[in-house]
């Protein structure tokens, strides 16, 4: 579905830095992800590297699950005779079973077995008596309460049918989804292959870590952390360094990347300012591009594009904006090319501990901290000082993201909002 608007005013094939209107972040969503489909190519992967790779087909259970009728409990198998009788109701013990064990023989009227929980439930029987429920003596076993038939049994199949989809195609690879396939008999999955996505810091200012600063120098910071946003098994991760405020430069950078990368994530460059080539760059080097001017802060330039089958995404300089940008749109454009389900974005409801300012017309991300929880046990969050796009400090000591929608103007104290906790995944 064309999610675009007006392509005469949103949108600049030839020149990132064309003027345009404003746009939603929802609406940007939707333009960053129009046209992009799936890479192709799978992989057979084992159970024990399954962890946050993408399932590339429906994958189907091998078995029915249990794989046999067994009991929910430990208590005593009685036979469907006996579960007619009056209680109370005393019964011989015949036996005793448990997982592991299969009982010989099958259960009479009159009798009973001890079982415990997991155990094979004995031919013959045909509810379980929770052990709480009965008193053991030297005659056997009296029970004071009859349950009805087939009570306190997993059935076979009652929970997995052979045959029942267990994890569906685009599923992201969990604990939960290695579980269920360990039970249903599939040692490895088909899976998409991985995404191979590069890194690129542009900026004459930029050195990397660890080198010396000289007056004019700033640290990277952006591609150590757009690196580490993207560690997923799912992820091959290339880091492009950094390139000079050079057109030129960028442009053959960008060229010799599209030849192996699926993805390439670049970082300032894109404002508009006479320094900025990433957009031309992209033209440079037989692209497109459009611009993004969204009703965002921070973060308001983006730059969207393609260089051959290389899908292009220009992200802020500033790290806050970067971040902010990435999450709300990096991530997305990532899982729709792994062909991953898409997932709710994780947030929840917070109530503000302060007064919040803000200018109705663009959604704003604002760092926030927990100040304890109100009366309802909501989380209550305050402004973390002074923030700013390009401030560190006040982003490794928030707690999360307090988004302000861009319909609001000034947020009253104790006004509920929505809250994107830092506890949460940030990478895919």
């Amino acid at each position: 579905m064309n999610v675009r608007p007006d392509l005469a005013t949103a949108r600049a094939f030839d020149d990132c830095l064309a003027h345009a209107t404003l746009m939603s972040p929802t609406v940007a969503r939707g333009v960053v992800l129009d046209g992009v489909g799936e890479i192709a190519g799978t992989e057979t992967t084992l159970l024990t590297g399954l962890l946050g790779r993408v399932a590339a087909t429906d994958i189907l259970s091998e078995v029915a699950l249990p794989r046999f009728d067994n009991s929910a409990v430990d208590g005593f198998a009685l036979h469907a005779d006996d579960l007619r009788r009056p209680s109370p109701l005393t019964l011989k013990i015949v036996g005793k079973t448990a997982a592991g064990h299969t009982m010989a023989g099958t259960l009479r009227p009159g009798n009973t077995v001890r079982i415990l929980t997991g155990a094979r439930v004995p031919d013959g029987a045909a509810a379980i008596v929770l052990e709480e429920r009965s008193t053991r003596h030297l005659a056997g076993v009296t029970f004071h309460f009859l349950p009805d038939y087939g009570a306190n049994i997993r059935g076979r199949g009652e929970d997995v049918s052979t045959g029942t989809i267990v994890v569906a195609k685009g599923t992201v690879f969990d604990g939960r989804h290695i579980a269920i396939l360990a039970a249903s008999g599939n040692a490895r999955a088909c899976t998409k292959r991985k995404l191979r996505v590069g890194v690129l810091s542009t900026g004459d200012e930029l050195i990397e870590a660890g080198n010396e600063v000289g007056p004019n120098s700033i640290v990277d910071t952006n591609g150590p952390m757009l690196r580490s946003l993207l560690t997923s098994e799912a992820i091959a991760v290339s880091d492009l360094g950094i390139v000079p405020d050079e057109r030129e430069a960028v442009a053959r950078t960008m060229l010799d990347a599209a030849s192996h990368l699926d993805l390439l994530i670049t970082s300032g460059g894109v404002a508009g300012s006479d320094a900025d080539h990433v957009a031309g760059a992209i033209i440079d080097a037989g692209g497109r591009c459009e611009t993004l001017k969204l009703a965002l802060r921070p973060g308001k330039p983006i730059g969207r594009g393609s260089v051959g089958r290389m899908q292009v995404l220009a992200l802020p300089g500033n790290p806050v904006a970067a971040l902010v940008n990435f999450l709300l749109f990096g991530r997305p454009l990532i899982r729709r090319m792994l062909g991953a389900t898409e997932v709710s974005t994780m947030q929840y409801s917070a109530r503000t501990a302060e007064s919040f300012v803000h200018k109705v017309g663009r959604t704003e991300f604002v760092l926030a901290k927990v100040d304890g929880f109100g009366p309802d046990g909501i989380v209550r969050i305050g402004k973390l000082g002074r923030g700013g796009s390009a401030r560190l400090l006040p982003l490794v000591n928030a707690d999360g993201f307090a988004e302000i929608g861009a319909e609001l103007g000034n947020v009253a104290e104790n006004s509920l909002v929505n809250y994107h906790p830092f506890s949460m995944p940030l990478a895919l």
